[in-house]
């Protein structure tokens, strides 16, 4: 596969492929800090609301990247 890619800064053919995964967390702010103290002391929908609140939400995403050995150049590929 590497032999197929150009370099666009160089038109070099040494290239590698190399796969990136770019990792994201969502978390809450101090709003849902409040919420959850102010749920502890009431004590109502302990069980069911906290987890909800407390949560934080990770996303993943996997990218192929070219890297020019010549140059360094990098790139994203399908």
């Amino acid at each position: 596969m590497s032999a197929e890619l150009t370099c666009p800064k160089c038109h070099s053919h040494d290239i590698k492929v190399q796969v990136v995964e770019k990792v994201e967390t969502k978390r809450r702010g101090c709003i849902a800090w409040i919420l959850w103290i102010l749920l502890a002391i009431l004590t109502l929908g302990l069980i069911i609301i906290i987890p909800l609140i407390t949560n934080s939400k990770t996303r993943s995403k996997t990218i192929k990247m070219a890297v020019c050995q010549n140059c360094g150049k990098t790139w994203k590929i399908r």
